[in-house]
């Protein structure tokens, strides 16, 4: 991040933040329209979205004793399931 433009750097933070804050269990509500709208931008009229799948993967990275850090196995959680209807891509 350090090595991005301002500019860069403030979409991707701006990306990010948003990303993080929708996994949290205060903003469950958002869900449905988050999925909304990826299914609006992933369809064209030729090949309309049916279905969004929202899941979130971490992994946390564990410090060594040698100051060195290692990655545990990724984990992931479903989110969201959505069944994209043909008003949602208006």
């Amino acid at each position: 991040m350090e090595q991005l433009s301002l500019r860069e750097r403030y979409f991707k933070e701006r990306y990010r933040k948003f990303a993080d804050n929708l996994v949290r269990d205060e903003t469950d509500a958002l869900l449905p329209d988050a999925a909304r709208y990826i299914a609006r931008l992933n369809s064209s009229p030729g090949k309309p979205a049916k279905t969004v799948i929202l899941i979130y993967n971490w992994s946390f990275i564990v410090p060594r004793p040698d100051g060195s850090y290692v990655p545990e196995p990724w984990e992931r959680h479903v989110l969201l399931g959505y069944g994209v209807q043909p008003e949602d891509l208006k």
